[in-house]
């Protein structure tokens, strides 16, 4: 994605620990003036892990980190810090490629990308589009007709935000492994601690995105939705160009809280091995 210019945040591939590494490490947080770290995993020949990423860590602790996940076979990815609390808008979409037709799922702010690709929680919006001219440099309205098929209801939104409170409440207490805390096992009385712990959590960090949005969802604005879409063009062009043959890929990002878009992760079709990402 780098290699295409595409809007990324910048990090380090761990797959162990070393002196190299750990100057990397240092290097990496002098140069950005930071001390925390955005944490993400991968397991080799595997798209999703039970364990889990998407938390911030103490650089001091990345060498205990690393060499955990090292040991279970996963690769440590150390990212610029980007608060999973206070994203304003995350999307992931689905494209065929053959004939440039869109879906796209929204959730709203003080959600995350993972709360749609992991199931955790119903897209607040969803859209549908064709990109029916492929040579278009951008994306816009007048390129493309675009159809919102749902919008959440009220009730279904504080549902939602509940659900997300919850999570939030598990990660804060087990951040690698959530689902652990909030399974089908849970109480009602432990869920709603959770909850509580959450908000408490939020407000007291100053990380009100989710808290401030607890009522009501507010739909993405047109240009947010339009600057994903042109990435999302963008990148079926090269894949349009290219010798790799998909019949789907998909895209997920997110919009950070100064409204810079992240793209979190793309994926060509089915379990097919990511090394063909390679020949992009």
């Amino acid at each position: 994605m780098q290699a295409h210019a595409f809007p990324v945040l910048c990090g380090l591939i761990l797959g162990g620990w070393s002196r190299k590494s750990e100057e990397a490490v240092i290097r990496f947080c002098r140069e950005r003036n930071v001390s925390d770290l955005l944490v993400r995993i991968e397991k080799p020949g595997q798209r999703w892990a039970t364990r889990r990423g998407g938390y911030t860590i103490a650089s001091e602790s990345a060498r205990s980190l690393v060499e955990n996940l090292a040991s279970e076979g996963m690769v440590t990815i150390l990212l610029e810090p980007a608060s999973p609390y206070m994203d304003l808008f995350s999307l992931t979409s689905v494209c065929d490629v053959d004939t440039g037709k869109v879906d796209v799922e929204v959730v709203g702010p003080g959600f995350d990308a993972s709360d749609i690709l992991r199931g955790d929680i119903n897209p607040h919006e969803r859209f549908e589009l064709s990109f029916d001219d492929r040579t278009a440099q951008s994306w816009l309205p007048t390129n493309s007709e675009i159809r919102r098929s749902y919008a959440v209801e009220d009730e279904s939104y504080r549902a939602s935000v509940q659900r997300r409170l919850v999570k939030i409440g598990a990660r804060l207490r087990n951040p690698s492994y959530p689902d652990e805390l909030m399974g089908v096992g849970a109480s009602s009385s432990f869920l709603k601690a959770l909850a509580e712990e959450a908000i408490q959590h939020l407000r007291k960090s100053g990380q009100t995105t989710l808290v401030d949005h607890i009522d009501e969802y507010e739909p993405i604005p047109t240009v947010l939705l339009g600057t994903f879409l042109n990435e999302l063009l963008r990148l079926f062009q090269v894949i349009k160009a290219s010798e790799v043959r998909w019949q789907t890929f998909s895209l997920a990002g997110s919009f950070l809280s100064q409204g810079r878009l992240v793209i979190w992760d793309f994926f060509p079709a089915g379990d097919q091995d990511t090394r063909v990402l390679c020949e992009l």
